[in-house]
């Protein structure tokens, strides 16, 4: 894994973390990042909030510039309901 997946998650970190969201590596498998996504809050606009498949299209265009290796983003959220 190259400076450039790090590089990728903690830009995405900070984007999502005035809502109240995070982003995390879980892991790398073969061209393929996975990602562990907790979307925020805003309640004076809902639709602001990113969806994980936008989230993972992103990610993906990014990708391509900062590590070429890395073909496909899978997000992972919370289940609702889930215990922490």
């Amino acid at each position: 894994m190259g400076f450039g997946v790090d590089a990728v998650v903690e830009t995405f970190d900070e984007i999502v973390k005035p809502d109240g969201g995070s982003v995390k590596l879980v892991a790398v498998e073969g061209s393929t990042l996975r990602i562990h996504y907790a979307p925020g809050v805003n309640e004076e606009c809902a639709t602001c909030v990113m969806e994980p498949e936008a989230l993972a299209g992103m990610m993906e265009d990014m990708l391509k510039q900062h590590e070429p290796s890395i073909d496909s983003v899978v997000v992972e959220t919370p289940k609702e309901g889930a215990a922490n």
